[in-house]
């Protein structure tokens, strides 16, 4: 038997998801000097629209840049355009690993595979980026319709592939994601067709519907997310951390880091356990703030509060921290400003600079804890009652989730610091208790690690940074007001099977699906999130109009 498989958006997808972005990563290199966003557009502009104009069966990239109608003073020329195009398109192409186990199985049982393409990049440009995702092996054939001057969507190329390859249609199998040239075309030649569908999530769904007018912003978002998921068996797990918690964290830690570099600050000091996956996140924009240290810091309320403060001081001296520099900043999910406020006591009573603090949320509700504090917070949740939407001002309120569950972490407590004779060492409590499942989900917790630096590597490649206040004000927070409001069942999953500590200290589902717990569920309060109960047990429309009423 042989197999054939359609390689863009079947084998292979792109990072930034829809193929006309590719044109606004061009763009954005595609001048020796900076130029207006007018001209970038209108570049992009002239190179679909050539694509369009220029078509043939056997259309080459340098035919369409032969048909480029748009020149400009700095533009590069044109074999530099086509030698750009081709290296953002090696640079951004990923491979399907569902796609790359299946072509495995089938050769393991010995059937033969060929690869089929209409495009304009021709199969010696293929090849290689085929050969190192591992879906191509030496001896398989790949038919690209510019290098034979036919297409899938004519069926010529079917027919040319059957006769140079002397495949009989009744022993042949297609997969491709278009439902024309991919599936009704072949299957009228007697070829079998598996189409194709590499879905969007809804949450990437409601991405590539937010409206920019200088950049494909959404489509950008949520082909990075689906890549990324791509490269793996797909679950609500790996959704819902690049969906909903990597375009949040990663647009907030360049933001924070940007606002250091802008205030001046030279170490950042990013607090256990909760500003763990900030911290990774950091790491990976350090080429991009390298005059800035990035630090891990242990700490917590207990190690502040309690012991004595020549093992405190002890330990913040040794790390850094404790310094006179006055360009230190600390960064921290979520915070009253007490932490903030006993650290630069301590600090003080030492005679060192106070540190300024960055916080995702800061939390007290009275103005005169707030004094004398040098901070910033993205959420303030004193301000946030003072709105008139209610789910706007609902968002601290689910403090548990982006505090504790979206930074989930293996680490343990930091409960105080020793003096081990050589070095000041962090004191950790026995045992984790924010996670009683943990345990069994370390394998959860390590590949959202490698999420995270993965999405980082792809945010920073792709460009996104530039457009960071876009993504975290019109995108990451928006998608977690609508999560936090009308949470989509797809969403809410991985909550069911993690515990987090109540402020009871009681250990608790985040939520439950269970119908007939839902009356104590709600009533005495047995999972943490009340709405996410309710949504997850009932059908979202009684949920909704039952909030409605």
């Amino acid at each position: 038997m042989t197999y054939s498989f359609d390689i863009f958006d079947t084998c292979l997808v792109r990072k930034c998801g829809e193929p006309n972005c590719v044109f606004d990563l061009l763009a954005e290199r595609a001048f020796i000097k900076p130029v207006p966003k007018d001209i970038k557009r209108s570049f992009v502009a002239a190179r679909i629209a050539a694509g369009i104009n220029s078509w043939t069966a056997d259309q080459k990239l340098s035919d369409i840049y032969d048909s480029l109608g748009f020149e400009y003073p700095s533009l590069l020329q044109k074999q530099q355009l086509i030698t750009l195009e081709q290296d953002i398109e090696r640079e951004i192409l990923c491979p399907v690993q569902e796609i790359v186990n299946l072509i495995f199985s089938l050769r393991q049982k010995g059937h033969r595979i060929v690869f089929i393409s209409d495009m304009y990049l021709g199969a010696e440009f293929i090849k290689p980026i085929l050969q190192k995702t591992g879906l191509l092996e030496p001896g398989d054939p790949v038919y690209v319709s510019c290098d034979v001057g036919m297409t899938k969507a004519s069926g010529k190329l079917f027919s040319y592939i059957h006769e140079k390859e002397g495949i009989p249609y009744e022993s042949w199998h297609h997969y491709g994601d278009n439902k024309i040239s991919d599936i009704k075309i072949p299957q009228r030649f007697g070829i079998h067709t598996h189409k194709i569908s590499h879905s969007y999530s809804p949450y990437q769904l409601r991405m590539k519907s937010v409206a920019t007018l200088n950049f494909r912003l959404g489509d950008f978002m949520a082909g990075l997310s689906r890549s990324i998921a791509l490269q793996g068996e797909r679950s609500a797990h790996k959704d819902f951390v690049l969906d909903i918690i990597a375009p949040l964290f990663v647009s907030f830690v360049f933001r924070i880091m940007s606002d250091a570099r802008e205030k001046g600050f030279k170490s950042l000091y990013f607090c256990a356990r909760d500003a763990y996956p900030l911290y990774r996140i950091a790491c990976q924009m350090r080429e991009i703030f390298h005059e800035i240290s990035i630090n891990y810091l242990y700490i917590s309320r207990e190690s502040l509060y309690k012991g004595n403060d020549a093992d405190k001081i002890g330990y913040f001296t040794q790390v850094g921290l404790a310094s006179n520099s006055g360009d230190i900043a600390i960064v921290d999910m979520r915070s009253s400003g007490n932490t903030l406020r006993v650290l630069n006591d301590l600090l003080s009573r030492h005679n060192y600079a106070p540190v300024y603090g960055y916080f995702f949320e800061i939390c007290s509700n009275k103005i005169e804890q707030r004094d004398g504090l040098s901070y910033s917070a993205e959420l303030d949740a004193l301000y946030l009652q003072q709105m008139n939407n209610p789910a706007v001002r609902k968002l601290p309120s689910n403090w548990y989730l982006y505090e504790l569950f979206f930074p989930l972490n293996s680490q343990k407590r930091t409960v105080g610091y020793v003096n081990n004779g050589q070095e000041f060492v962090p004191v950790f409590e026995d045992r984790n208790n924010d996670d009683s499942a943990l345990e069994n989900r370390q394998d959860y917790v390590e590949w959202r690690n490698w999420a995270f630096d993965t999405y980082t590597n792809y945010y920073i490649q792709l460009g996104l940074t530039t457009h960071s206040d876009d993504i975290f004000y019109h995108i990451a927070i928006p998608q977690l007001v609508d999560f936090f409001n009308s949470p989509n069942k797809h969403y809410l999953s991985p909550l069911a099977e993690f515990y987090g500590l109540s402020p009871d200290n009681e250990m608790l589902k985040y939520v439950d699906n269970s119908l007939i717990r839902l009356p104590l569920n709600i009533i005495k309060k047995r999972t943490l999130w009340k709405r996410g109960t309710i949504f997850y047990s009932l059908p979202g429309w009684v949920a909704r109009l039952l909030y409605k009423k």
